[in-house]
């Protein structure tokens, strides 16, 4: 297949535009006869092109009349089926670690042994697995033993796709940082009581913290101003990070994980976090994860401004779409000496109570 079809052809996450599906397939994901020569060739299995999608898919069907997975799902709850539960497996890509890292911290202190993968494994041997952003994935864990934790934002419900919102519904439960994103998904068919707000807080003692700490005044050839991590392919942020350029030392970053972000962020005197879309929610994953790290933040302000308060108080926010007042709140943070960093000690956050709420609702077992 030629690149320019198969872009006209395939998002590029591989998987199929709907209306090469809606083509090739009908309704019951079967190939239609004027297709299945090709889709089905006799010497093999389906084409490499539609096989992880359909298998996807069929793991995970729409809602309908035969669907009785509701039933199901309700009896595993109301039968307390999770009670036995003692290990769980949390399923994430690199960008949401962090997320990874704040739940396995919460679910190890109540007795469950934790692991975190960045790769889905082939086969699923433990008890539960709780998948980040589980549209990332061409495979999912059995829909019996799968929690699901959404992290779209409904400001802009294209990515909220009927296969993506067909994985969320098959899965024991939804854990979603935002209630707005939440009152979305009510709206989209799946049942409240399937949906879990868990919003996103700073970690104390998280490990990266020393170790940036370490870093903070060594090897002074990589210090900068201004960091900013994230997508850089959205004219919105490069037209904010031209602003900031004409003022500072500035650092964008697309792809940093792990050490290297934590590298960057302790020879960085200020890290911002500029919106993706201009009506957009608070990016809580970014932000809780610099407060983490011992960095000083400062944001736009977002639609769901107030809705964190337990640690909005340690961000500094600007107005949106006004990156002079960004530069004037970097400008003061920098004549402070040194740059404080926010004590995320005597704070009482809010993710601990909601996890551990969500799971004893699920019914699986927290011990203290």
């Amino acid at each position: 297949m030629t690149h320019p079809l198969k872009k006209i052809g395939f998002h590029a996450n591989g998987k199929p535009r709907g209306w090469l599906t809606s083509l090739v397939f009908d309704a019951q994901l079967a190939p239609r006869p004027l297709f299945k020569r090709w889709v089905c060739p006799p010497a093999g299995d389906i084409h490499p092109a539609f096989r992880a999608w359909r298998s996807l898919a069929l793991q995970n069907p729409a809602p309908s009349s035969s669907n009785d997975w509701p039933l199901r799902r309700q009896r595993i709850v109301d039968q307390k089926s999770l009670g036995s539960a003692s290990s769980l497996r949390i399923v994430c890509t690199r960008a949401t670690a962090f997320v990874a890292h704040a739940l396995q911290t919460h679910a190890h202190a109540w007795g469950f042994a934790v692991h975190i993968d960045h790769e889905m494994p082939d086969a699923f041997p433990e008890d539960m697995y709780l998948v980040i952003c589980p549209q990332m994935f061409s495979h999912l864990p059995p829909r019996e033993k799968r929690i699901v934790f959404q992290m779209e934002q409904s400001v802009h419900p294209r990515w909220f796709t009927p296969e993506y919102l067909n994985i969320l519904y098959n899965s024991v439960a939804v854990f979603d940082y935002s209630a707005q994103n939440i009152q979305f998904l009510i709206q989209q068919g799946l049942p409240a009581d399937m949906l879990f707000h868990v919003p996103l807080s700073p970690v104390p003692n998280h490990p990266g913290a020393e170790f940036s700490s370490a870093l903070a005044d060594s090897d002074s050839a990589h210090a900068c101003d201004v960091l900013f991590y994230g997508d850089l392919k959205n004219k919105r942020r490069q037209a904010f990070l031209k602003v900031l350029g004409e003022h500072f030392e500035v650092r964008a970053e697309r792809s940093l994980y792990g050490q290297d972000l934590w590298r960057a962020m302790a020879h960085a005197k200020v890290v911002v976090n500029i919106h993706y879309y201009e009506n957009a929610l608070l990016e809580s994953t970014r932000i809780c994860e610099c407060l983490s790290l011992g960095a000083r933040v400062i944001s736009e302000a977002a639609t769901d401004q107030g809705q964190h308060a337990d640690w909005e108080d340690l961000v500094v926010f600007t107005p949106i779409n006004d990156a002079q007042a960004m530069v004037q709140a970097i400008h003061q943070c920098l004549q402070q000496t040194p740059v404080a960093a926010p004590s995320l000690t005597d704070r009482a956050f809010q993710l601990g109570p909601a996890f551990e709420n969500a799971f004893r609702t699920l019914n699986l077992p927290v011990h203290r």
